[in-house]
């Protein structure tokens, strides 16, 4: 009895020792599996494309001789009979025109830094954070190329580092004799000041630009249903206006069209869609909303046209250019389309009135990962789509993706539970 008990237990032994050993070289031979860990990550659904500024535009001219000189910026509004440019007989009265500007300008930020009230209120601690603060966004300006905020931040800049020296006693008595040295000076180019022999006026309340390009009555609003693609594609930047009496344009609306031709095959964009435009010269942004986009011959190329309400000097300098429309940013935990897979799940549904239980069959799309040491199948939430990644929301329930999860990229395949 005692023999064919240890028999018993001696075949039970083996067999466990057995299936141990085995276990242990199927893990080693047969599950080698190549991982990635689930990480956020954030992507743009954007497009770059050629864009065409869309305006409803009238060419100014000017018959007279002379010099002119611009009162009013690209992209600033003027009033009916409102001043835009003055004409001079010569360059050098624009000279001490703009000397004296120039010169008005450095006598008032003089005096700001010279105020007693504000100095006294000044704090060393928040001068010098200023200090440090315009001193990066100078630098910020100029990688983005933007030369109009660069000059506003470096006369901050120069306000704030004096105070501060003023404040702090840093061997700085006051700006007592540079104002007087200045003022006097613009008191001197004054008395040589000459004034302009002729004015150009606004005919209307509108918008400014100082060029034109040929194409103002092309690019009409009216005409926007009348372009194809080809118009779009053959706009330049040189124009073929050739006069020398132009003086410059004024825009009748503080809103502008952009036309475009996009690869809209995926559907991507629809009409009402809100996007950010970005501009290659400049990076400026500005919103607009899509307000047409038409098919043409090819499949890869549709006529996008945007609307937007926003006018500077950043959207006024160029009649054409390249824009990067920007639809979403989207942030989610980063999937390799490689690691995507199907699988039929059964799911169970009750009717709360009768009680009963239907069973269906759902398709998902997921991925495998390690969950010790075992392989779990995990459904993905799709919030945006790339080209060989895709981005799943963060879900809380346990059958979904969640971050950190060892996603099996490598050594799978749909059958592998």
């Amino acid at each position: 009895m005692n023999s064919k008990l240890t028999s018993v237990l001696l075949i039970i032994l083996s067999a466990a020792v057995i299936a141990t050993i085995g276990t242990i070289l199927y893990h080693f031979i047969d599950t080698t599996y190549e991982t990635e860990t689930a990480v956020f990550a954030t992507s743009e659904q954007s497009q770059t494309f050629q864009g065409v500024y869309i305006r409803d535009e009238s060419v100014l001219t000017y018959n007279g001789n002379g010099v002119i000189s611009y009162n009013v910026s690209d992209g600033g509004k003027i009033g009916k009979d409102e001043v835009i440019a003055e004409v001079y007989s010569d360059n050098s009265a624009i000279e001490i025109k703009q000397e004296v500007s120039k010169l008005q300008s450095e006598l008032d930020v003089l005096k700001r830094i010279s105020n007693p009230g504000v100095l006294q209120l000044a704090q060393p601690s928040v001068l010098s954070d200023q200090v440090s603060q315009y001193y990066d966004y100078i630098a910020y300006c100029r990688d983005k190329g933007d030369l109009i905020e660069m000059k506003q931040a470096k006369e901050n800049f120069r306000i704030a580092l004096s105070s501060y020296q003023l404040v702090v006693n840093q061997g700085v008595t006051g700006f007592s004799d540079q104002i007087n040295s200045v003022s006097e000076e613009i008191e001197t180019l004054k008395a040589k000041k000459q004034s302009p022999k002729d004015k150009i006026v606004s005919p209307k309340s509108a918008y400014f630009v100082s060029y034109a390009d040929g194409y103002e009555t092309k690019f009409t609003i009216d005409n926007i249903s009348n372009l194809t693609v080809s118009d779009i594609e053959a706009v330049t930047n040189n124009g073929n206006l050739k006069n020398s009496n132009i003086v410059g344009k004024t825009v009748s609306s503080y809103g502008w069209y952009m036309a475009g031709v996009i690869d809209n095959s995926k559907l991507d964009y629809k009409e009402g869609d809100v996007v950010t435009l970005k501009l290659s010269s400049s990076s400026a942004t500005a919103t607009a909303t899509i307000k047409e986009i038409k098919a043409s011959d090819s499949l890869d190329k549709s006529i996008v046209i945007l609307y937007c309400d926003r006018m500077t000097s950043d959207f006024v300098q160029n009649r054409t250019e390249r824009v990067e429309m920007i639809k979403g940013t989207y942030k989610g935990i980063k999937v390799p389309r490689s690691a995507i897979r199907f699988k039929d799940i059964e799911e169970v549904s009750e009717n709360t009135i009768t009680g009963k239980k239907t069973v269906t069959t759902v398709n998902y799309r997921g991925v495998y990962v390690m969950d010790g040491e075992k392989v779990v199948f995990k459904k993905l939430d799709v919030i945006y789509e790339g080209d060989d990644y895709v981005l799943s929301k963060s879900n809380s329930a346990d059958d979904y993706l969640i971050l950190y999860d060892s996603i099996i990229v490598e050594g799978i395949d749909a059958d592998a539970e």
